[in-house]
C-alpha cells in the first residue's frame, strides 16, 4: 500500500481558511443590517458599510440592504450609485416600504420626483406605523410636493392649486411642523400676500426658534431638528419679508453651530445692507469681510454669492479708519504659509469674540 500524499501548502491554506470561516459567528441578514443601522446612527459609516456589504453578499437583491447601501453611498456623495440601489430596491419590492421612495424622490426632479413622493405617501398611508410618526412623515412629504409645484412644476396648469392643496394637507397632517407653515409663507409671498406670509412664517418660528435660542444661550429649551440648510432657507425668506431681527437671530445661531460656512456671514452682511441705513454699513463691512475670510479657508462653489459680496463691499466702500490695517485675504494655490496666517487670524478673532461674550454674561 502506497504512502499517502502530503497535502500541498495551497490545500492546507484552503482548509485553514474554511475552518476559520466555519468557526466565526454566523449572523442572519437582518442581524447584520440591524448592526449596520446602529452604526449608521452613530455616524460610523465605514463599519456600517462592511456589515451592509456582507448582507448583500448573502442576498444581492435584499431590499433593506439595498436601501441602506444607498444611504451610505449618499453620505459619500455618490448619488448615481445611490439612485441605482434605490431603483433596484423599488423593483424588487415595489409595494412595501415607503422610505425608499421618499429618499429616491430627493434625488430626482420634476415629474419623477412627484411620482416617487406620491407612491411613498400611498404606502405610508397603507402601513401600520405609529400615528405620530406617520403624521410627521406625511407632513414632510406634502411640504416637498408643494415646493415642487412652486419650482420644477411651476409651469404646470394646476401648479397653484396643487401647491395650495399640498400645503393644506401638510398642516392638517402635523400642525407642529415648522416647515409646513414656512411653505405656506412662501406660497403667500408668491401670491403677493405679504401680511399673510408674515403671519405664517411667525407661526413657523414660534414652533422652534425661542426653544432653540434658549438651548444655545442657557442650556434650556430644546435644540431644533431642522437642518442647517433648512434654516438658511428660512433666513432667505425672512429677508424677502424684511423681518431682519428674526433673520439675524437665526444667523447668529447658525454661526454658533458652525462658523466656517460662508453663507451665514454673507446673509448677515446682506441683511444689514437691506436695512438701507448707513449706520449699519460698518456691520455690512464686518460680516462680508468675515465671509471673504471663510471663503478663502472653506471655498464655496456659489460664484454668484462671491460676486455679490464684492459688489456690496464696492458700494459701501471701505472704513477709512481700517484702510491702513486691512488684511489681504486673497490666496494663491499652494501658498501654505499665507493660509496658516489667515487661519491664525480667524482663530484669534474667534477667541476675542468668545472672550467678549463671557464678559457680557
Amino acid at each position: 500500500m502506497g504512502k499517502p500524499k502530503a497535502q500541498s501548502s495551497k490545500a492546507r491554506k484552503h482548509i485553514k481558511k474554511r475552518d476559520v470561516v466555519s468557526s466565526s459567528p454566523s449572523y442572519s441578514i437582518e442581524e447584520l443590517l440591524d448592526k449596520a443601522a446602529g452604526l449608521l446612527d452613530e455616524c460610523q459609516f465605514e463599519l456600517a458599510e462592511k456589515f451592509c456589504q456582507r448582507a448583500l453578499e448573502m442576498s444581492a437583491d435584499h431590499p433593506r440592504a439595498l436601501e441602506m447601501s444607498a444611504n451610505l453611498l449618499l453620505e459619500r456623495g455618490e448619488v448615481e450609485k445611490a439612485q441605482h440601489c434605490l431603483g433596484r430596491a423599488i423593483t424588487v419590492q415595489p409595494e412595501f416600504g415607503h422610505s425608499k421612495y421618499m429618499t429616491a424622490a430627493q434625488l430626482f426632479s420634476g415629474v419623477e420626483c412627484r411620482e416617487l413622493y406620491c407612491k411613498g405617501v400611498e404606502l405610508l398611508l397603507a402601513g401600520e406605523a405609529a400615528a405620530s410618526a406617520v403624521s410627521a412623515e406625511l407632513s414632510t412629504a406634502y411640504v416637498a410636493l408643494s415646493e415642487l409645484y412652486m419650482s420644477d412644476l411651476c409651469d404646470a396648469q394646476e401648479a397653484e392649486s396643487e401647491a395650495a392643496r399640498f400645503i393644506t394637507l401638510a398642516i392638517e397632517a402635523d400642525r407642529t411642523n415648522p416647515e409646513a407653515w414656512q411653505a405656506e409663507a412662501s406660497y403667500k409671498l408668491v401670491l403677493g400676500e405679504v401680511v399673510e406670509a408674515k403671519s405664517s412664517i411667525s407661526r413657523s418660528l414660534e414652533l422652534w426658534l425661542p426653544q432653540h435660542t434658549a438651548f444655545l444661550e442657557k442650556g434650556e429649551g430644546k435644540e431644533t431638528t431642522l437642518s442647517y440648510n433648512s434654516r438658511l432657507g428660512t433666513v432667505k425668506l425672512l429677508l424677502d419679508l424684511e423681518m431682519f431681527d428674526e433673520a439675524t437671530q437665526i444667523c447668529d445661531a447658525l454661526l454658533e453651530e458652525d462658523d466656517e460656512v460662508v453663507f451665514p456671514w454673507y446673509l448677515l452682511g446682506w441683511l444689514n445692507y437691506l436695512r438701507e441705513d448707513q449706520d449699519y454699513w460698518g456691520n455690512v463691512r464686518h460680516y462680508l469681510g468675515k465671509a471673504k475670510q471663510v471663503q478663502v479657508m472653506n471655498p464655496t462653489d456659489d460664484d454668484q454669492m462671491v460676486q455679490h459680496i464684492e459688489e456690496i463691499l464696492a458700494e459701501v466702500g471701505e472704513d477709512e479708519d481700517q484702510n491702513e490695517t486691512r488684511e489681504d485675504f486673497t490666496l494663491n494655490e499652494g501658498d501654505q504659509e499665507k493660509a496658516e496666517h489667515i487661519a491664525n487670524i480667524l482663530d484669534r478673532e474667534k477667541a476675542d469674540s468668545e472672550s467678549e461674550d463671557q464678559m457680557e454674561s
